[in-house]
């Protein structure tokens, strides 16, 4: 019996996404943002945004940075619920419900903000509310400003669920 291991978290590179082989959003909202000129980053994501989640360029504690945007269509929203997604009070930032979650998704963020879109693939359990779930989703993540000289980033997270199976 072949065992496996209970997180996986794989990057593929982009030269996948060149190949056909992501997701066709998330491949569209790419080559989007390759093909957006000076000054039109903030155009070039309005039609995405109900699939991204938008969050800081600061890792505080080697963590993924906090989630100042859940876009209504995105993958985190399905995962963790609409509260979550919602919270009463979002000056502070949103991290996942889950730390493990938190700590194997970091290293996407850390090469994104280094310069380079990280695409890649992850098959993981979450615990959502109690809940144990395995989860399988791809994910592009890149690193943005909003004006061409501004000193500050954003990331943008598109992921997209492939299996989601509730396991307890």
């Amino acid at each position: 019996m072949l065992t496996r291991p209970n997180a996986l978290f794989s990057e593929i590179g982009t030269k996948a996404i060149d190949r056909g082989l992501a997701d066709p959003r998330l491949s569209a909202f790419y080559d989007s943002i390759l093909s957006a000129g000076s000054g039109e980053i903030q155009e070039c994501l309005k039609p995405y945004l109900p699939h991204l989640s938008l969050c800081s360029d600061r890792m505080p504690d080697g963590a993924p940075p906090p989630i100042f945007y859940v876009g209504k269509d995105s993958g985190q929203r399905t995962l963790f619920g609409e509260d979550w997604a919602s919270p009463s009070s979002p000056a502070t930032g949103l991290r996942t419900p889950d730390e493990e979650l938190e700590q194997a998704s970091a290293e996407g963020y850390r090469k994104a903000l280094a310069g380079t879109p990280y695409y890649g693939y992850a098959r993981t359990p979450v615990q959502v509310n109690g809940e144990i779930y395995e989860v399988a989703f791809e994910r592009l993540i890149v690193a943005l400003r909003p004006a061409p000289y501004s000193p500050v980033r954003f990331c943008a997270y598109f992921g997209v669920i492939q299996d989601l199976r509730r396991t307890s």
